[in-house]
C-alpha cells in the first residue's frame, strides 16, 4: 500500500485559486476522510490523487515516486488505485458478476481465476445471491456495493470514495458506512472519502482532514478534531460546537486560566494570556441553579433522543446561540444559569500558535 504525500499542492480554474498549498503525508492504510463544506477543494484533491486533474504547482508521491507535478504525470491507470463515484456508473445491460468481472478483463487472468476473484469479492460484500441481477433489479445500497466490489477486486492499494453514499437514504447510510468499516479492515487497503458530512466521516475514518476555502485547516484523528480544535473553523465545523471569546489570564503546562462570571476557570488549551477562544460542546455546559459561569435565555427547544435539545442566548458573552441538552422543558425566554465543565482553548484569530507546514498522520493500527 503506498504513502500517499502531497507537497504545496496548488490548482487553479480560470484564474480562480481551488487549492492552496496542500500538504498532507497519508500513511499505508488509513481511511482519511476529506471533509468540509461544499466549494471547499475536497474533490478536486481527491480527483488530483487520481489522476483526473493535474496541479499548476507542488507534488504529489506515492511512496518515493512522483506521481504528478506541473512537468510529471503518470497517468490514473498506472498508479494502482480504485474509484467509486457518487453515480454508480454500472453497465445497465450487464449483470452484477458482468460488471464486477469488466473490471478483470484487462488483467492477464485466467477465466478461471477470474471467475474465482469474483466470486470472492461478491461473497464478501454479500452479493453472491444476487449476481445475476442486472442494475435496474436493484436497491440503491445494492447497487453501490457492485461499485464497490468492481473497484476492489482488482486488489487496488488506493480506494477513493467521491461522496459515494449521497444517493443513498438514512437507513442505507448506517449500513454501507458498516461496510466500509468491514472492507476497510479486511482488505488493508488505504481509503480516501470525500464528504461533507461529518457524521459519516466520524464513523468510518481513523484520520479527518477539514478543508475550507482550498486549505487544510487541522488534521488529525476524530477524537482530536473534536476535542483538540486548531482553529475556529473546526471547532465550530466539527459536533456542531461554538466559540466563545475569552480573555486568558495565565496558562502553564497546558492549561488556561479564565474568569467566568465571579470564578477563575482552568481548562486545556494552547493559548497564551490574551485573547482567545473558549471551543464548547453540549456536553460541556451544565444547568445550575446557583452563581453561574454564563446566563442565557431559552429560545427553543426539541425533543431528541430522551433528552431536550436546548438552543440559548447568551447574556453578555460575544455569541449569538449556545446549545445543551437538557432532561425536562422549559418555557421559552426562561432565563437559566450555566456553569461551564469542559472545553478547549484557542488563540484568538491573529494570535494563533504556529502550525507545522506538513501535516503528518501518525502511524496506527488499521486493523
Amino acid at each position: 500500500m503506498p504513502r500517499v504525500q502531497t507537497r504545496a499542492i496548488g490548482k487553479s480554474f480560470a484564474g480562480t485559486p481551488v487549492l492552496q498549498d496542500i500538504d498532507l503525508d497519508l500513511p499505508q492504510g488509513a481511511f482519511l476522510a476529506l471533509l468540509g463544506p461544499s466549494g471547499c477543494g475536497k474533490t478536486t484533491l481527491l480527483r488530483l490523487i487520481a489522476g483526473l486533474e493535474l496541479p499548476d504547482a507542488g507534488e504529489l508521491r506515492f511512496d518515493d515516486r512522483v506521481i504528478a507535478a506541473p512537468d510529471v504525470f503518470v497517468a490514473p491507470e498506472a498508479r494502482d488505485l480504485g474509484m467509486v463515484f457518487q453515480s454508480y456508473a454500472l453497465w445497465p445491460s450487464m449483470t452484477v458478476r458482468g460488471n464486477v468481472d469488466f473490471a478483470l478483463k484487462t488483467q492477464r487472468l485466467s477465466r478461471a481465476d477470474r471467475q474465482a476473484r469474483v466470486d470472492q469479492m461478491l461473497a464478501s460484500v454479500g452479493l453472491a445471491h444476487l449476481a445475476e441481477r442486472r442494475p435496474h433489479e436493484l436497491s440503491g445500497g445494492q447497487r453501490q456495493r457492485v461499485a464497490l466490489a468492481r473497484s476492489l477486486v482488482l486488489r487496488p492499494a488506493l480506494l477513493l470514495l467521491d461522496e459515494p453514499l449521497a444517493n443513498l437514504d438514512a437507513h442505507l447510510r448506517h449500513r454501507m458506512l458498516a461496510e466500509f468499516r468491514r472492507l476497510h479492515a479486511a482488505t488493508g487497503t488505504t481509503f480516501v472519502l470525500v464528504t461533507h458530512d461529518q457524521d459519516e466521516a466520524m464513523a468510518v475514518a481513523t484520520h479527518i482532514a477539514v478543508m475550507e476555502a482550498g486549505r487544510i485547516q487541522q488534521v488529525g484523528a476524530p477524537e482530536d478534531l473534536y476535542r483538540r480544535p486548531a482553529s475556529p473553523m473546526v471547532a465550530r465545523f466539527i459536533g456542531h460546537g461554538a466559540t466563545l471569546p475569552v480573555q486568558v489570564t495565565a496558562a502553564r503546562d497546558g492549561q488556561c486560566t479564565l474568569r467566568m462570571g465571579d470564578a477563575d476557570l482552568s481548562l486545556p488549551g494552547t493559548a497564551a494570556p490574551g485573547p482567545g477562544w473558549l471551543c464548547l460542546h453540549r456536553e460541556d455546559l451544565r444547568l445550575t441553579t446557583g452563581p453561574a459561569h454564563l446566563r442565557a435565555e431559552i429560545l427553543s427547544q426539541s425533543f431528541q433522543h430522551g433528552r431536550y435539545l436546548t438552543h440559548v442566548l447568551p447574556q453578555g458573552a460575544g455569541v449569538d446561540l449556545l446549545s445543551l441538552s437538557l432532561d425536562r422543558a422549559l418555557p421559552p425566554q426562561t432565563v437559566i444559569g450555566l456553569d461551564v465543565t469542559g472545553g478547549w482553548v484557542i488563540p484568538r484569530d491573529g494570535a494563533a500558535a504556529p502550525q507545522p507546514s506538513t501535516v503528518t498522520l501518525p502511524e496506527r493500527s488499521y486493523a
